[in-house]
């Protein structure tokens, strides 16, 4: 740090351009940030300057361009030229002036106090900061976060407050403090005419409230109390009756009691969608019937006849079936009559036939009548058969339609066979297979029995003694604090914080979000690889990490080498001469051998990690391979050792892999697969405060760091929930169905697959609410930035068009993603349209 630099929070106020044409300009200075972190008014501690200013000596326009109206830091240095009445004493530049982190400053704004669910309040100009403050009547409430709209029209900013998501202090979730202004105005600025006001050292101010405001919406009442009513087992349909089970569900309730007041606007909200429910039914029923929505139907149907008539068909076949019988069974009976018919007709025939030949032609009388009685009946029968026949005719062409099901049914019948056919068939290869199997083992016994003999003998011509007995590392944390509670949200932040402390401590200076960032990147990730150019501490950030963490000896530290090639290499082997299992040189066959053994005990053990350092030195999916698998949630996590005393070791969750790797000809390039299965943290720019505070080695295991439980570490950062807001949901849609689109004219495309959005929806949800004091979407960029980014390669002009929409779609909240594609672009075309991500 340079003597006498001061660090202040300022705005732009007025540019410049001087004869050399650079433009500068001076900046309105509100606070000063001490070393201790403590932020207080302009000139209210050690005296700053009387012009509470600060002059900028070049590139006001790109601060003016960046930061616009808002509150950002600068830091600042005396000036070298001769002081004059009314000039700066400091001066500063573009380069030493960033963003404010965290939930530093509020802007004050003098209104009342809006409800909850009517939250808007008009103001004359947009707030300098990311949280506002409002007071009234001598008191402070707040923090508010916001959504604001500008109106041309009256040239008045609306904006929408809620409730910070992020419990402060004593603050609870979706509460707002209130504050006496009389505590806290040593953290007010100076208030002076037409003067925008501010107050600093927030978390403190709020220590100081004297109530809690309950300050939630009725959006976040169904969403934090109705995704409970939903999972519940008790509540399968939702009616008028069912809100009197909900009231009494929730009668017994400890957060009933707490917030009553919420329950009630829970149960008026329910009763209006119950009353909106038959409402709603009306209106698509009168829509139904207009011409609109039966072509609306009929497309519907049309695109989904299989699903739509599945049920139809089921039953028409089924009844069809039944015709089929019925039909058949009447043809036989039809067959029957006409044969009795036939019968009939020829024994009539025979009998007319014989009165001829008895009678001749001399027939009279008695005779006549009997004849014409025989041709009546013979005439009738005939009709009747005439009938029959005819119907006979029309049950066929009808038959003939249910032919095609029995010729189905043949065709099932003769896959039914050749089913089983083929079961007969891989019946006799299974045998076979276990013959010579069993041959094999045979011939295996044989030839150890054999080998057993000659050992002796082998070792004594060889002059070989026994291995002594191999000292083994303590594996035990020494474990200062497991960490066990029912809040998950404190832990989490109480982790953060520890870590964030350790880290400084060993002269790794970074901020609460990069260490919140990688904490939940490790947990949630099986492999985690830290990628930047060399010498940016890739590789001290991991052991700090480990140090922080406090798991010594459960820390293994594994240097790759060139030209490893399979898990032999890293794990170890079984020799067969030796009758035992050579582990390798690395330790990790040690470290998971005595983490298999802790899968027995009871006690919580610690968590452990696995550097793997020039990850990419060798290629991973040689030497790796066992162990990419465990990526996946339905992984068994077993690993075959080939060592008939102890064949396979169990690999527990809580053991994650950390790699550093590199990008330059001296490496293998990562292949899809990969960087399918691993998130990457990318560390572009080397921190200027790093090692100046460096202690030794041999103080490094004596820092206090509290032991983290491994299992309790996983459970700390999972998600709860897939879910995600309706904006960060839009967003992400977007993203990949840019990516993905099939389009000639966009190049190849790039799918991200299921398993890369469950990752960023879980880091999304367990991240967002630590992050979202900076910005709402910086989870959802750090999350594209580590999963999506390092999926982008391809080659042309249309793949850099698919860049380039990417770009444009992206929120300019998403800093980091953006910045990374834009040298993404500039790169590729600079390189005759080869574009990829730079690990």
């Amino acid at each position: 740090m340079i003597i006498n630099e001061r660090r202040v929070l300022c705005t732009t106020e007025k540019g410049y351009t001087n004869e050399r044409e650079e433009q500068i300009g001076k900046l309105r200075a509100y606070f000063e940030v001490l070393d201790s972190g403590e932020i207080i008014p302009i000139n209210s501690g050690e005296f700053f300057c009387e012009t509470e200013q600060v002059f900028v000596t070049s590139g006001y326009t790109e601060i003016k361009n960046k930061f616009n109206e808002e509150l950002f830091e600068a830091i600042c240095i005396p000036t070298s030229f001769e002081q004059k009445d009314g000039n700066c004493k400091y001066v500063t530049r573009a380069n030493s002036c960033e963003e404010i982190k965290g939930l530093q400053v509020c802007q004050i704004f003098n209104n009342e106090i809006p409800l909850p669910d009517d939250s808007n309040i008009i103001v004359n100009q947009s707030p300098s900061t990311k949280t506002i403050m409002l007071e009234k009547d001598e008191y402070l409430y707040g923090p508010f976060d916001f959504t604001e709209m500008y109106d041309e029209k009256t040239n008045k900013t609306t904006l929408s407050l809620t409730s910070i998501t992020t419990p402060l202090s004593k603050i609870p979730q979706y509460h707002i403090a209130k504050i006496p202004m009389h505590k806290c105005m040593a953290y007010l600025s100076s208030k002076k005419s037409n003067e925008i006001r501010f107050i600093s050292n927030i978390k403190k101010c709020i220590e100081s409230a004297d109530e809690e405001i309950d300050f939630i919406t009725d959006d976040q009442i169904i969403s934090t109390y109705g995704n409970k009513i939903a999972q519940s087992s008790d509540i399968r349909s939702f009616t008028k009756g069912t809100i009197a089970q909900i009231r009494k569900h929730y009668s017994s309730h400890k957060e009933y009691r707490a917030f009553p007041q919420r329950f009630i606007r829970l149960f008026q909200c329910l009763e209006k969608a119950s009353a909106w429910d038959e409402t709603r039914a009306d209106l698509i029923q009168s829509f139904l019937s207009t011409d609109k929505g039966k072509e609306i139907i009929s497309d519907y149907i049309s695109e989904n006849k299989e699903d739509f008539f599945k049920k139809e068909r089921v039953v028409f076949l089924e009844q069809l079936e039944k015709d089929n019988v019925e039909l058949k069974n009447i043809i036989e009976e039809l067959k029957s009559k006409k044969e009795s018919l036939e019968s009939d007709i020829r024994k009539r025939t025979k009998e007319i036939n014989d009165l001829d030949a008895l009678n001749g032609s001399n027939l009279a009388g008695a005779t006549d009548e009997q004849r014409k009685k025989i041709e009546s009946q013979t005439l009738y029968e005939k009709e009747k058969l005439d009938v029959l026949i005819n119907e006979i005719k029309a049950l066929e062409i009808k038959h003939k339609a249910l032919k095609k099901y029995e010729n189905l049914e043949v065709e099932i019948k003769n896959h039914e066979d050749a089913r089983d056919r083929a079961r007969d068939k891989s019946k006799e290869m299974n045998e076979q297979v276990n013959e010579v199997a069993a041959r094999l083992r045979e011939s295996n016994e044989m030839l150890i029995s054999k080998l057993i003999k000659l050992k002796p003998e082998v070792d004594a011509l060889c002059g070989l003694r026994p291995n002594a007995q191999v000292k083994t590392l303590d594996y035990n944390a020494g474990q200062n604090k497991i960490f066990i509670s029912n809040k998950v949200e404190d832990i989490r932040e109480e982790i953060i914080d520890n870590v964030l402390e350790s880290l400084n401590t060993q002269g790794r200076k970074t901020d609460y979000i990069t260490a919140a960032n990688i904490l939940t990147t490790i947990s949630q990730s099986q492999f985690t690889l830290f990628s930047g150019l060399p010498g940016t501490g890739k590789t001290s950030l991991a052991k700090m990490i480990g140090n922080s963490l406090g798991l010594k000896n459960r820390f293994l530290n594994i240097p790759i080498a060139r030209g490893w090639t399979s898990s032999r290499d890293i794990l170890g082997f079984y020799n067969a001469l030796s009758q035992s299992f050579s582990p390798a040189a690395t330790g990790l066959y040690e470290l998971i051998s005595h983490l298999d053994d802790e899968l027995t005990k009871v006690e919580e053990p610690a968590a452990a990690i696995v550097l793997l350092d020039e990850f990419n030195l060798s290629q991973p999916e040689h030497y790796f391979s066992p162990f990419l698998e465990m990526s996946d949630p339905e992984s068994k996590r077993i690993l075959a050792t080939g060592n008939p005393e102890k064949p396979y070791l169990k690999v527990p969750e809580y053991l994650r892999f950390i790699g550093t790797i590199n990008q330059d000809e001296s490496v293998q390039s990562l292949t899809p697969r990969l960087i399918d299965r691993a998130a990457i943290i990318n560390f572009d720019n080397f921190d200027s405060d790093y090692d100046l505070s460096v202690i030794g080695d041999d103080k490094i295991f004596d820092l206090k760091a509290e032991t983290v439980g491994g299992k309790e570490l996983i459970e700390i950062f999972k998600a709860d929930s897939l879910e995600l807001p309706q904006d960060i949901e839009k967003t992400l849609q977007s993203i990949v169905h840019l990516l993905r689109e099939d389009r000639v004219e966009f190049g190849s495309p790039i799918i991200a697959s299921y398993r890369k959005i469950k990752a960023i929806r879980s880091f999304y949800n367990v991240a967002g609410p630590l992050m979202s004091t900076e910005s709402r979407y910086l989870a959802l960029d750090y999350a594209i930035c580590q999963h999506i980014i390092p999926l982008l390669n391809g080659y042309g002009q249309g793949f850099g068009k698919r860049l380039d929409n990417l770009l444009t779609s992206l929120p300019q909240e998403m800093d980091k993603s953006i910045k990374t594609l834009k040298r993404i672009l500039a790169v590729g075309n600079q390189n005759m349209y080869a574009y990829g991500y730079n690990l």
